[in-house]
């Protein structure tokens, strides 16, 4: 039953009731004084349906409204010795309609209480949820922090005792190497050692680079004109591994508040990553658009960024590590490009999301402000 029916259809009844018993009642002759009797009981059914029904209000008014049709019957017609005991019964429906409004009056009161009751306590429940979520939030970045002063204190010795060697590494190698013409089979050998002395020179420029970040310079920079670079930056390799980049621009303000060369490195360690991830192809969609209202991490004046790759995804029990520093499910990875992206992205007051569905691809959605969304 709709508010709306049952808002017309109990009066409806109680009036139907009353009208009823009161037809009987005084159709009924004088001498049939059982009947007079049992008539007279049939008028607290109403009275109680009354008060159940809409309360001391309901309940007072039928009993009033009866009264006001039993009361000249029983005054205009002569009941004998049952007159007075009739004339009683007109307080006693009085007093039960009083006492049954009354009665539900206060459930119901007690109820809409336990309702707001029930209602605080729901939202003092999710306040808390957020303040857990909020203070797991800060304990994660407290446990990078004391990694990342560890780091620091380790990349200040290691630039000095490791850089050096490696340099004079590197200039022997290639001195030796001049003296093998290409194809010979000591030059493979010597090529393997430049290799890997490039390679440790970039963990360490790495290593340094997270341990002692660069303050961004903010500037207005046009999210297509960088996306767009980084597109032909990678597409050599991402030709190799047969990946095909599709790009897709929002129409609107494009401009954000960054640092163009640590925006570029941010986005280029995402979309190198993505390509990485998929050496048997695969499609990498890049696109920007600006965030609906209500949605996650929505927020006015600001772009996102997303990158959605068709790659094997990242296992549920990673997604949350991955930016983490030194945590990388690559073989010969640092886990420091992710960590270095994340702390970018902050760095500029943004913020990183990642979404991924093992076997099913990854999606990274970064959020910054627009031209004029922050003070400089």
């Amino acid at each position: 039953m709709t508010a709306r029916t049952a808002a017309w259809l109990r009066p409806a009844v109680l009036g139907l009731a009353i009208l009823l018993v009161t037809i009987a009642h005084v159709r009924t002759p004088v001498a049939s004084q059982a009947q007079h009797d049992i008539l007279v009981r049939l008028y607290y059914l109403p009275i109680a349906l009354g008060g159940l029904w809409f309360g001391l209000r309901g309940g007072l008014g039928a009993a009033g409204l009866i009264t006001l049709v039993y009361l000249p019957h029983v005054v205009a017609v002569d009941h004998g010795a049952m007159t007075l005991g009739y004339l009683l019964e007109v307080p006693v429906f009085l007093v039960v309609g009083v006492l049954i409004g009354l009665n539900v009056d206060r459930q119901d009161h007690h109820r809409r209480g336990l309702e707001i009751q029930a209602e605080t306590l729901a939202r003092s429940h999710r306040e808390l949820q957020e303040q857990t979520r909020l203070l797991l939030e800060k304990e994660a970045q407290l446990r990078r922090a004391d990694r990342l002063s560890a780091l620091g204190q380790l990349s200040a010795g290691l630039a000095h005792e490791i850089r050096n060697p490696l340099g004079a590494i590197k200039g022997a190698v290639e001195i030796l190497q001049d003296d093998y013409a290409p194809g010979h089979p000591k030059a493979e050998f010597y090529a393997i050692l430049l290799k890997e002395v490039e390679r440790l020179n970039d963990v360490l420029t790495n290593f340094l680079t997270f341990a002692r970040p660069v303050t961004p310079h903010l500037a207005p920079v046009d999210l297509r004109d960088v996306l767009t670079a980084l597109e032909g930056l990678i597409s050599g390799q991402a030709r190799a591994h047969r990946v095909q980049i599709f790009t897709t621009f929002h129409a609107g303000p494009s401009r954000i508040m960054a640092d163009a060369t640590l925006v570029k490195q941010a986005f280029l360690n995402i979309m190198l990553n993505a390509v990485e991830a998929m050496p048997d192809g695969g499609d990498l969609a890049i696109s920007t658009r600006l965030p609906a209202a209500g949605g996650p991490g929505a927020r006015p004046e600001w772009a996102e960024v997303v990158f959605d790759d068709t790659g094997p995804g990242i296992q549920e029990e990673d997604v949350g590590r991955i930016f983490d520093p030194f945590f990388t499910t690559k073989v010969d990875g640092t886990g420091l490009g992710l960590a270095i992206t994340h702390r970018i992205i902050e760095n500029h007051r943004g913020t990183i999301r990642v979404m991924s569905q093992w076997g099913k691809g990854t999606t990274f959605v970064v959020t910054l402000p627009l031209e004029g969304a922050i003070r400089v």
